[in-house]
């Protein structure tokens, strides 16, 4: 989805039933885009779906947009990146409670050297919470998944994110590099 421009009470992509699965080393992108879906409404996301999987060294990612959102940007089930494969967050506006929100506790899991990177972004509360900014809901990983997370220059609630994990609600070690 390049150049999009959406307005929405509630979701922009909604396939509650129906996964999204990026497989074959191909790209999922969502690029210079600007949505506008405000609801206020608990677990209402801008995209749901069941599970997301990014598989064999494939690509989700979400660059130079501006997302005006209220609950969140994705809503899931699951979340599963293996196969060297990326989940790319870059140069985005996020005014949401939650980027990615994932429903089951053990439901985000990171496998075969798999990265998800969060760079240049922008975080403020979105028309859901006044007080709530996270990249993810509260969630933990599996014991045998070993994410490889870099944050670079990234902003939340007017400041530069140095912990990940409070400033942004990662649960796990995020490898934060210089914005120089």
């Amino acid at each position: 989805m390049d150049n999009c421009a959406v307005m929405s009470r509630t979701h922009v992509m909604y396939a509650l039933a129906s996964d999204l699965r990026v497989a074959g080393g191909s790209v999922f992108s969502i690029q210079n885009s600007s949505w506008s879906a405000p609801s206020t409404e608990y677990g209402k996301g801008a995209c749901v779906f069941k599970d997301v999987a990014v598989v064999g060294g494939s690509v989700l990612q979400i660059v130079s947009s501006t997302f005006r959102l209220g609950f969140a940007m994705l809503v899931t089930s699951t979340l599963t990146v293996t196969g060297g494969s990326w989940l790319v967050h870059r140069d985005n506006a996020f005014r949401s409670a939650y980027v990615v929100y994932v429903v089951n506790e053990n439901g985000a899991a990171f496998f075969d050297r798999s990265v998800w990177s969060i760079l240049y972004n922008n975080f403020t509360h979105g028309s859901y919470s006044l007080t709530i900014v996270g990249m993810t809901s509260s969630w933990a990983l599996p014991s045998d998944s070993r994410p490889i997370i870099y944050g670079v220059c990234n902003e939340a609630k007017g400041s530069i994110v140095t912990d990940y994990g409070v400033g942004l609600n990662i649960g796990a070690p995020v490898t934060v590099l210089d914005c120089g």
